[in-house]
């Protein structure tokens, strides 16, 4: 199916999201300017007004457009794997990739989100909640797994899943190479995958 175009205010959207993320990266949300960013474009300060009110906005959009990229490749990557095991490590590797291709803006991310509590909910609350989400539709197509149980068990697996990615990306940033880290991302999904209690298996203790 053909992406559809974008119009001309989209595009421009587009124009500013580039430029501002270029200046954002180099030097922090704090020390750039709406001045610095309508530089960056060509264009007066005045008309950036009419698409975003303010740089916060404009950081928080091109949040929104990351977080949408990172999770529609997950889930693309997602789809295409046929086992538990290999959904799961098509999630892992896929979020640490797409970390790793965009090591700058990650770090932007994680160092803003030290000086703001409210930066750190949104994330949690748009990032995590939609990983949380993908993570359920994988556990819920495992053939034979009692309600009662994936009521109980499911959370404790998403937390230790995006806890262990939280590990594996700090890792990451030290070793620069998925080639490390991949037998412990291996690990990880068939532990988990293998933990899943099936119908027939032992109840799970109240």
């Amino acid at each position: 199916m053909a992406t559809p175009a974008l119009s001309k205010e989209d595009l421009i959207r587009e124009r500013v999201l580039q430029a501002a993320q270029q200046l954002f990266q180099q030097h922090g949300l704090h020390k750039v300017t709406m001045d610095d960013i309508a530089r960056a474009l060509g264009r007066g300060k005045s008309s950036l007004y009419y698409y975003y009110k303010n740089k916060e906005e404009i950081f928080t959009a091109m949040l929104d457009r990351e977080i949408g990229e990172i999770l529609a490749d997950v889930e693309q990557a997602v789809a295409r794997a046929t086992t538990v095991e290999d959904k799961l490590y098509a999630f892992c590797m896929t979020r640490l990739q797409k970390q790793r291709q965009n090591v700058a803006l990650h770090a932007l991310v994680a160092g803003e989100a030290l000086r703001s509590l409210d930066l750190v909910q949104y994330i949690r609350r748009c990032f995590r909640q939609q990983q949380v989400a993908l993570l359920h539709q994988i556990f819920a197509g495992v053939e034979g797994l009692p309600a009662a149980v994936c009521s109980q068990s499911v959370e404790a697996l998403t937390i230790l899943i995006l806890a262990g990615l939280r590990g594996l990306g700090e890792e990451l940033l030290f070793t620069d190479s998925l080639t490390l880290i991949e037998p412990a991302i291996r690990m990880l999904c068939r532990t988990l995958a293998t933990s899943l209690p099936l119908a027939g298996s032992p109840e799970l203790p109240a």
